[in-house]
């Protein structure tokens, strides 16, 4: 029996493939609403914010004499002069003093016990987006560390949440993998 071999411009052929290739490309492509490539649908509880007090031991030297959880969107900074005095940094100024310590990073960086340094390693520099655990070296008393273990944990599952794809695609392909066979 001979073979018949089809020729590379064959007509029928060659609509055949680029029909079926438009077909499966519109279904994979489609509005699927059961289908959100990102956490759209989904509500992401934002974690706990945090009170930190700083003690300052001698002049510009700062340690974490506390930390505990409060209300979302009630973080404060509360900083306790070797003189006496007692100052809160809440709302926009905190959040504008850790948007500068982020921007510079000579402030953390060259170590330390100077406000900007300590307030970095504590758990406000950890929810401003330190991705580091702290260093104990900034709390008077290491335990203070272990108080706040789990709102740490909070605070990264809600990183990891509010930032990754639903379903687990990301990238170029992820309109591609619909699950749901050609009919989508």
């Amino acid at each position: 029996m001979k073979k018949r071999y089809l020729r590379i411009g064959d007509l029928k052929r060659n609509a055949f493939i680029v029909a079926a290739a438009a077909c499966m490309g519109l279904a994979s492509c489609g509005n699927n609403n059961n289908n959100n490539d990102w956490n759209a649908g989904e509500e992401v509880a934002v974690p706990d914010g945090i009170i930190t007090e700083l003690t300052e031991e001698a002049p510009d030297q700062w340690k974490i004499t506390d930390e505990r959880t409060t209300a979302p969107g009630a973080s404060m900074a509360i900083l306790k002069y070797n003189d006496g005095r007692v100052d809160t940094l809440k709302g926009l100024e905190l959040e504008n003093r850790m948007k500068e310590l982020a921007a510079n990073q000579n402030t953390y960086q060259q170590g330390g016990f100077g406000l900007g340094s300590v307030l970095w390693w504590s758990g406000m520099g950890y929810m401003a987006g330190r991705m580091m655990s702290p260093n104990p070296a900034y709390y008077a008393n290491p335990s203070h560390i272990r108080r706040t273990d789990s709102w740490r944990q909070n605070v990264q599952t809600y990183r990891q949440r509010a930032t990754a794809p639903s379903s687990g695609r990301s990238g170029f392909f992820r309109g591609r993998s619909s699950g749901g066979g050609f009919g989508g």
